[in-house]
C-alpha cells in the first residue's frame, strides 16, 4: 500500500475513486460538507487530498494549512477507509509534509477510537470537540 498526494489538477481524474468514501465521511461530520463543496476547495489548493491507494483506493485524508496568530498547522479534516490498521501509519508521511511546508503543528479533530492510535505516535488529547443541533 501507498499514501499518495493528489495535486490539484489531478483531482477531476480521481474524483470517482474518492467521492463515495468522502460522501460518507461528509454524513458522519453532520452534513456541514458536501463532497462538492469539499472538490471545490481541493480544485483551488485550499485543501490537499491523500489518497491510500493498494489496487485500489482504500482511505483517504483530507487536510488543510491553517495559519493561527502564532502558528502554522496542518489540519486533518477527514480522514475514512477501510482496513484502518494498514494504513494509519501513514499519518508520519502527512506530518513530514506538513513540516516541509511551514507546518508547525498538527491538528484533528477525530471520533474518541483514533485517541488511542494517536496518543502511541506522540498526539495528547487537549480537548474535545462535542456537537448539538439547534
Amino acid at each position: 500500500m501507498q499514501l499518495v498526494g493528489i495535486p490539484s489538477v489531478q483531482i477531476d481524474a480521481v474524483w470517482p475513486l474518492v467521492e463515495p468514501l468522502l460522501a460518507a465521511a461528509c454524513r458522519r461530520g453532520r452534513d456541514k460538507n458536501a463532497p462538492e463543496d469539499v472538490r471545490r476547495a481541493l480544485k483551488a489548493r485550499e485543501l490537499q487530498l491523500w489518497v491510500a491507494w493498494r489496487h485500489a483506493v482504500v482511505a483517504l485524508a483530507v487536510t488543510e494549512i491553517v495559519r493561527h496568530p502564532r502558528k502554522t498547522c496542518c489540519r486533518i479534516r477527514f480522514c475514512t477507509g477501510r482496513e484502518r490498521k494498514s494504513w494509519q501509519p501513514y499519518i508520519a508521511t502527512i506530518e513530514q509534509w506538513a513540516e516541509a511546508n511551514g507546518c508547525a503543528a498538527m491538528e484533528l479533530i477525530a471520533r474518541p477510537g483514533w485517541s488511542r492510535f494517536l496518543k502511541r505516535h506522540g498526539y495528547a488529547t487537549t480537548h474535545i470537540f462535542c456537537e448539538k443541533e439547534l
